[in-house]
């Protein structure tokens, strides 16, 4: 037993002299770099289903990358051909890029769509593996990270753009159609040893992502569906819980600790005193912390009439999907200005919410600098978006035009010029009004009106989903110009 013991001994010896003096050895096999990372405290890469899974499509990783990688993806595969979705969990990085390389062609090859869940953490050579999936999505709270290499002597930016060691990471990323300004922007977004969180406007940038505007469409489609009643105000609160999620989920500050802002208001057709909730969350900016910018949507619609559902998908779905939209965005992309998010409930029985809104404020009203207001933004077949405010507000139409000279969008400006007998006046319409009447700067995004508008007819299937991310985009543009270069001297 006594000499066993020593074997074993000289055994554990041995191969921590391995590991400290010829790491090398460790590294060039299979049960090398498990060891390896047992040692670390991290594991290999693994592949699993959930317990009591039912469906197979869906396969799940954690690990790090290493060289028995392609193998296991091969053999996940060849059991189980219907997979189509990986979701990376938490994947690290590689210790085999080569193999990891390899390995993501074939996940490409067999079309796998790629996640990172919520709160996944996928970095480095993960996220060369992320980018092989034919779709690519990022949950709200997901991370991707980024960094440079290095070599024995050297890192990545020692050698020249044009030589050889940089062929296999461009020759991948062109195949994965990803930009190849995207690897030069890897290797300048942090050293070697360290790792860049990216942003979502970087994602965007660098199409990282393919479902920047998926969950965009899914979220209008899910507020205009049946089982949402028509949010019809004091018959919202499937609404009410879904932009809560969101908001939530986006790490939006509360005002008075809650989303949840009550107020009361006199139906005008019943004349009963009636009750609605706003929904509203901020964002504190990094320079200007005490100016405010409002975005509002209203979120409320008709509800039910006559036993018919009315699903109000442009109106105003899309205005509400636009602001979930914009909420996460702007909370991975600080602003320079606060920026407050406001739901309004009861605005088609007359503007009830964004009234009480500028009425009893959280904030000053002389600190609310801007108000932005989305109200029907997804289908018009002319493809023309209208920016409404610049009569009253020129000075924030340079910035608007600048990201609509760039868009295949028709913007127009106009229905706010009280003596433009051409076309109706729109400054009391939606929820600027409020915000319009208490001299408050305000700029809306609307279209005209079209053959569902106020009917049961307003479903997604008759909005326009390529129009609405292009109108997305612009307001989402705009707003940044905006926020970056405010045009404080022209007020």
């Amino acid at each position: 037993m006594k000499k066993a013991g020593i074997i074993i001994g000289m055994i554990i010896l041995l191969l921590v002299a391995i590991v400290f003096f010829f790491p090398e050895v460790l590294y060039s096999s299979a049960l090398g770099q498990r060891i390896l990372m047992k040692l670390e405290g991290g594991q290999v890469a693994e592949f699993h289903y959930k317990e009591n899974q039912q469906e197979k499509d869906t396969i799940y990783m954690k690990g790090v990358i290493y060289s028995n990688t392609l193998k296991d993806i091969k053999q996940a595969l060849s059991e189980n051909p219907s997979i189509t979705t990986l979701v990376m969990e938490d994947v690290p990085g590689s210790i085999d890029d080569e193999i990891n390389l390899v390995a993501s062609l074939e996940i490409r090859k067999h079309n796998i769509n790629t996640y990172i869940p919520e709160n996944g953490m996928v970095a480095s050579g993960g996220t060369d593996m992320f980018l092989a999936g034919k779709e690519r999505a990022v949950h709200s709270t997901g991370k991707l990270g980024v960094h440079s290499w290095a070599g024995m002597d050297s890192v990545a930016l020692d050698y020249p753009k044009d030589h050889k060691e940089h062929e296999k990471y461009l020759n991948y990323y062109a195949k994965m159609n990803i930009p190849l300004d995207f690897y030069w922007y890897t290797l300048e977004a942090a050293p070697a040893d360290d790792i860049h969180w990216m942003t979502s406007k970087e994602m965007e940038q660098y199409n990282v992502a393919t479902d920047l505007y998926d969950s965009l469409l899914d979220v209008q489609e899910k507020l205009a569906s049946d089982a949402f009643k028509g949010r019809g105000t004091g018959n919202n609160d499937e609404a009410q819980e879904l932009i809560k999620t969101h908001f939530e989920n986006a790490g939006l500050l509360q005002f008075d600790n809650d989303y949840d802002v009550p107020f009361t208001f006199m139906d005008e057709k019943t004349k009963k005193e009636r009750q609605g909730t706003n929904i509203v969350g901020y964002i504190k900016g990094k320079t200007y912390a005490e100016r405010y910018i409002v975005i509002g949507a209203h979120y409320d619609h008709l509800g039910i009439v006559n036993d018919t559902i009315y699903n109000g998908a442009d109106d105003n779905a899309s205005g509400t999907s636009a602001l979930l939209h914009m909420a996460n965005y702007f909370s991975k992309n600080q602003p320079e200005h606060s920026i407050v998010f406001a739901a309004f409930d009861a605005e088609e029985l007359g503007l009830h919410g964004s009234k009480d809104f500028v009425a009893k404020p959280y904030i000053p009203l002389e600190n609310i600098v801007l108000n932005i207001n989305f109200d029907m933004i997804s289908r018009n077949p002319k493809n023309e978006i209208y920016v409404v405010g610049t009569f009253q507000y020129p000075q924030f139409k340079p910035a608007i035009e600048a990201v609509a000279n760039k868009s295949s969008l028709v913007v127009s400006y106009g229905h706010d010029d009280p003596d433009d007998k051409t076309k109706d006046y729109w400054m009391h319409s939606s929820d600027n009004a409020p915000f319009f009447e208490k001299d408050i700067p305000n700029i809306t995004f609307s279209e005209e009106d079209h053959p569902g508008y106020h009917k049961a007819t307003d479903d997604t299937e008759a909005t326009n989903p390529e129009f609405y991310i292009n109108v997305v985009k612009l307001i989402k543009a705009s707003i940044e110009s905006i926020d970056q270069y405010f045009p404080y001297s022209k007020q």
